[in-house]
């Protein structure tokens, strides 16, 4: 027979696990990327331009792939007010957690409204520029292991907007 006090003592331990579970999958983290599950953004790159003309090909293909790398990591942290999302060494871009947008300036200079909010359990990134406007969505697989990046660039001077998919794996 089970006394109550060790039966109270295993119920305790059992609530324990799901909260420990719920805690690590969650967005906040780092992560490497998983080369084999992303796209090839080059080759996503070069079907986005073939349709241009010669003469612009090459310089929407090189913007391109000055401004779609494949970044090795990806650190997001947040709180109720704040996301900070870092790419490997570049600067945190930082903005309020409700969509509302601030101003940001890419390392090149070029300046953006920069602006995150939660859709469901996806973390939506937007930065809107003169010339572009993409959309980082992240998402975590169910087990918390996972982090898939959708990015999406739409520009007036694309035949439609250019998409592809990143995978990271969390970093032990």
């Amino acid at each position: 027979m089970i006394t109550p006090r060790p039966f109270a003592a295993l119920l305790f331990l059992l609530t324990l696990y799901p909260a420990a579970a719920a805690q690590e999958a969650t967005l906040r983290g780092t992560f490497v990327v998983n080369r084999q599950a992303s796209d090839d953004v080059n080759r996503v790159i070069e079907a986005a331009v073939a349709r241009m003309s010669f003469v612009t090909r090459p310089t929407m293909r090189g913007r391109l792939r000055k401004t779609n790398a494949a970044y090795a990591r990806v650190v997001i942290n947040y709180d109720q007010r704040t996301v900070s999302i870092t790419t490997d060494q570049r600067r945190p871009m930082e903005s309020p957690a409700n969509g509302t947008p601030v101003k940001w300036t890419r390392e090149d200079g070029e300046k953006f409204d920069l602006s995150t909010e939660w859709e469901g359990e996806n973390l939506e990134q937007t930065l809107k520029g003169e010339r572009e406007t993409r959309t980082n969505t992240f998402s975590l697989s169910p087990d918390g292991r996972t982090l898939t990046l959708n990015v999406a660039v739409s520009s007036p001077k694309l035949p439609k907007p250019l998409t592809y998919k990143l995978v990271y794996n969390r970093a032990s």
